[in-house]
């Protein structure tokens, strides 16, 4: 019978994906935000417009995103903050040399 134990080295190693201070993706969506010239308040207006009432955006959200307390914001809440500001993400593959 084998009694080798299992290696969870990896649990302590392994955090997830690494970024100097902030996520990248949150410094693109708050110059957006900066650039539009949006109150908060509009922003999620926009949200509520374009998503049929279907999605709600709380203001601290965003209000968290722009004096830098949140770091590793919701990928949803991203995509539809972008979606107001009319910008779209797109995954496309990358080209091997």
């Amino acid at each position: 019978m084998n009694t080798r134990p299992h290696n969870l080295e990896f649990i302590r190693r392994d955090r997830g994906y690494r970024f100097g201070d902030r996520d990248p993706d949150m410094e693109w969506i708050c110059s957006i935000i900066y650039r539009s010239e949006l109150s908060i308040g509009d922003i999620i207006e926009k949200v509520l417009d374009i998503s049929q009432d279907q999605v709600h955006i709380s203001y601290g959200t965003i209000s968290k995103w722009l004096d830098g307390t949140t770091k590793r914001p919701q990928n949803h809440t991203l995509k539809w903050v972008a979606l107001a500001l009319g910008y779209e993400r797109s995954w496309t593959p990358t080209t091997k040399s």
